[in-house]
């Protein structure tokens, strides 16, 4: 089995080097348009993907699929703490998020806007082209798995955007509501409108459902999709819909088919004195929890080596001292301030993309919000019996629906804290429940700063740039 992944290995990048001049002219992909790479598209035809061979060359492209997330609701978040003497020496974007300015992104470019668009482009280049690479029977099973792949990558980075850049879904306005702008086609001369809110659900919930049809069981890498990763998408999705049923089933189906398993924090694969705790993902031996592999944008306040931000004191207290996440997912300075080191990524760039333990708390959550709190808690403690030292935890066990879900909402917090900008989801989508909803103060430069529930800047501006080109309507903030 080995010899022959090394084989297909080897084919894909053969592959890949005829389309390498293609990739080199758009390698900067969070500071050149989408335009740029069809304008070498035009000139370059020796380059054109043609075959099937090189279109899966073009989504095994790491550096365009499997990095560049968007991080800033994160930063906007309650989990970190910015002190005065680094928050000048931040990015504007990073700072004006820090403190929900009304102008983030100052003119500038937004790679939090570009970057998710450019892997819509890319994936859109491979559907436009799959059928005429389609040339034999034989051919269509592989075809499919493409347009699967690609359709998981749109749906995947459409969801990233609505979760910046579109209001909180609500059943009583999404009609009404502005959403995102739909590319379906790679042609980026296109003038596309703003859709609505209930438009841009439905189309990535298609996405993602199509490619959970298309999609094989266990994929060759952890780095490309699968079935169990669309299901997984399909469950995000649909919980901050508040559609907890459909959450629960789709959960449940990525739960019951993934080859996934869960980490003891116990086991020989997490090193605590390492700089890291887990180890450095490879395609070879990757992290056994994640059933889709993807970094988030590099962001000073994201990034333990840049030493601009800590953990809020808070959220590090919550954690009691046989808990091994506390160990594992933080260090403390001599001063006490705490900072992230633990991620799944076991790099300084932070996970962003789907894992096992999302799947256990989706479920749980989803479980008890439906009044089934026996197993509601059973997924709780499935997970959490994985995450203290051995004989130290004690199973939670009530009959009471809203202490089950504030105790999985607790610990839906501290597991996923600084997982992708799943804080900042989960902020504005509790904000809907009256007893549930934040409001988020901090101080900053001897200001304070104050953001409550539903306020408008839970949604983030449009980029000035693509204003100006489109003519589409500005978020309010």
């Amino acid at each position: 089995m080995r010899d022959q992944t090394n084989t297909t290995l080897w084919t894909v990048r053969r592959a890949a080097l005829r389309l390498w001049a293609l990739l080199l002219a758009v390698g900067a992909l969070s500071c050149q348009p989408f335009d740029a790479w069809l304008d070498v598209k035009r000139d370059r035809a020796d380059v054109l993907p043609e075959t099937l061979l090189d279109l899966q060359a073009l989504l095994d492209n790491t550096l365009v699929f499997n990095q560049g997330y968007p991080l800033l609701g994160q930063v906007s978040a309650d989990h970190l703490v910015v002190p005065d003497d680094r928050l000048n020496a931040i990015s504007p974007a990073e700072r004006n998020a820090y403190v929900w300015a009304k102008d983030v992104y100052e003119g500038a470019a937004a790679g939090e806007f570009a970057n998710p668009y450019v892997k819509i482009g890319y994936g859109n280049v491979v559907l436009e082209r799959l059928g005429a690479a389609v040339r034999t029977a034989a051919d269509r099973a592989q075809a499919d798995h493409l347009q699967g792949q690609a359709l998981f990558l749109r749906a995947f980075s459409t969801y990233q955007l609505s979760q910046l850049f579109c209001p909180p879904y609500d059943p009583a306005t999404a009609d009404r509501e502005a959403g995102l702008q739909l590319r379906m086609s790679p042609d980026p001369n296109v003038a596309v409108p703003r859709s609505t809110v209930q438009q841009t659900y439905e189309q990535l919930l298609q996405d993602a459902q199509t490619a959970a049809d298309l999609l094989p069981v266990r994929p060759l890498y952890p780095t490309r999709a699968s079935r169990g990763a669309a299901q997984a998408l399909l469950a995000k999705v649909y919980l901050v819909m508040g559609a907890y049923a459909e959450a629960l089933h789709y959960a449940e189906l990525a739960l019951g088919g993934t080859a996934a398993t869960l980490l003891d924090y116990q086991a020989d694969l997490v090193q605590p004195t390492s700089t890291f705790r887990f180890p450095a993902f490879s395609v070879e031996k990757p992290h056994p929890e994640i059933l889709f592999y993807a970094e988030g944008s590099p962001l000073s306040t994201t990034n333990p080596n840049a030493g601009a931000a800590f953990v809020e004191p808070g959220l590090y207290a919550s954690y009691e001292d046989d808990d091994l996440r506390k160990h594992l997912f933080f260090r403390t300075h001599a001063n006490g301030r705490a900072e992230v080191v633990g991620r799944y990524t076991g790099t300084s760039n932070a996970f962003a993309g789907i894992a096992l333990n999302e799947l256990y708390l989706i479920r749980a959550e989803c479980l008890a919000r439906l009044g089934e709190v026996p197993r509601a808690l059973e997924a709780l403690n499935g997970l959490l019996q994985h995450r203290y030292r051995a004989g130290t935890y004690t199973p939670r066990s009530s009959a009471d629906p809203d202490l089950a879900l504030q105790w999985i909402l607790t610990e839906r917090r501290k597991e996923l804290a600084f997982t992708g900008q799943l804080r900042w989801e989960d902020l504005r989508r509790l904000n809907r429940e009256p007893d549930r909803a934040l409001s988020l103060e901090r101080r900053a430069n001897g200001m304070t700063y104050q953001l409550p529930p539903n306020d408008p800047r839970y949604v983030f501006p449009l980029p000035d740039l693509e204003i100006q080109l489109s003519g589409i309507a500005q978020n309010p903030r």
